[in-house]
């Protein structure tokens, strides 16, 4: 069995010169590397807030185009309808907007309090379709109240969404259409703004795990420093001060100041190279940090993740195909669904050091080498 396929599209290719694209087909790879760049940036994260109050304020104007037009309605009921949405819905749209953002609004349950004064009052004089309006009060609801009570004013109010609609003179047959129509609109808010929310919280986490990762390499740099040139340093302090004395003192010999000098002399080249040896170094990536990253953003995903060293400790820096092998092997678990456990485990060889990353059943092996800077092999 075959698939009915479209013929093939023509190359874009211009006949005076074989390779060249034409501006329709450059302009299209442009904005198609233009998008891309937008959706991996952070404009999504903070346009979806806004897609959520759109969404938000579609329905309730939905409701009083209904109001004004539906069977049983007139100018009157249209106008009491559009009188108290223009009262609620900015207090709807303030609690989605919090809400979307992964925060609670100020004195919110005060305004779902005139919320729900406001569209309840209105039942009786907005129509047979102004139960509609249960639906924003029940993401409100949803939104705003602690778990319980807002579990139970949400069926509350899409149960009796239909009951009201019929004592207010809506055919029997249309009740069922307004409750699945409350239960969908309501829904499909609450959908965008979870969706909001799980955005930033992940775009909050991520600027946290950055930050930590930056303390961390700061942390491991100043105590590097430490350990090696500042006792470099205080041995050049040293050799200065006996040289200084000698200098002061009538008694001092010659020979005794001279090699005091030379000494100190070589103490200051070995500093000096050691100096560099350390810049390059920090220049290039390093092994930990990269396994506290990878550790740290496995945790953060849910994945119970354990680190194990040799004691012996790893060498600082990390060649870039290991590198992109580690960082490829930990995007592929975040990916995974099902994923409950992994251990990373590294251990020293003669030529390096193995990291095996095992995830539930599943072992993958990365030989990791240190990069090794051009100018260190050099005579």
């Amino acid at each position: 069995m075959t698939l009915p396929l479209s013929p093939a599209r023509p190359p874009l290719v211009v006949a005076a010169r074989a390779g060249r694209l034409t501006w329709s087909a450059r302009a299209r790879g442009r904005g198609a590397v233009r998008l891309a760049a937008f959706w991996r940036s952070g404009h999504v994260v903070r346009l979806a807030p806004v897609g959520a109050v759109a969404c938000s304020g579609l329905l309730p104007l939905l409701q009083v185009a209904l109001a004004f037009s539906y069977l049983g309605n007139d100018i009157r009921t249209g106008l009491w309808s559009l009188a108290a949405t223009v009262v609620y819905l900015p207090l709807h749209l303030r609690h989605v907007w919090y809400a979307g953002h992964a925060t609670r609004p100020l004195f919110g349950h005060w305004t779902f309090a005139a919320m729900a004064v406001v569209i309840l009052a209105v039942t009786p004089l907005a129509g047979n379709m102004w139960p509609r309006a249960y639906a924003s009060l029940a993401v409100s609801a949803v939104l705003v109240l602690p778990g319980p009570w807002a579990f139970v004013a949400y069926l509350s109010l899409v149960i009796t969404a239909a009951p009201a609609s019929l004592l207010l003179g809506l055919p029997w047959n249309a009740a069922p259409w307004l409750t699945l129509s409350a239960l969908c609109g309501s829904g499909a808010v609450l959908l965008l703004v979870w969706l909001s929310a799980a955005l930033v919280r992940l775009q909050s986490t991520r600027e946290v795990l950055a930050q930590r990762a930056v303390a961390q390499e700061r942390r491991r740099m100043d105590d590097d420093l430490h350990r090696t040139l500042g006792t470099a340093l205080e041995s050049l302090a040293a050799r200065g001060a006996r040289a200084a004395d000698l200098l002061r003192s009538p008694l001092g010999k010659q020979d005794d100041l001279v090699a005091e000098l030379a000494g100190l002399a070589d103490d200051s080249r070995r500093a000096l190279a050691e100096a560099r040896q350390r810049v390059r170094g920090y220049r290039q990536p390093s092994l930990r940090a990269e396994l506290d990253t990878a550790a740290t953003l496995l945790s953060a995903a849910g994945i119970e993740t354990r680190l194990r060293l040799p004691r012996t400790g790893i060498p600082d820096t990390i060649a870039p195909q290991p590198r992109a092998a580690l960082r490829a092997t930990v995007t592929r678990l975040l990916r995974t669904d099902g994923v409950s456990a992994c251990t990373i485990t590294a251990t020293v060889l003669t030529s390096g050091v193995r990291l095996d990353v095992r995830a539930d059943d599943t072992t993958e092996t990365i030989d990791v080498q240190p990069h090794i800077h051009t100018s260190e092999l050099r005579p």
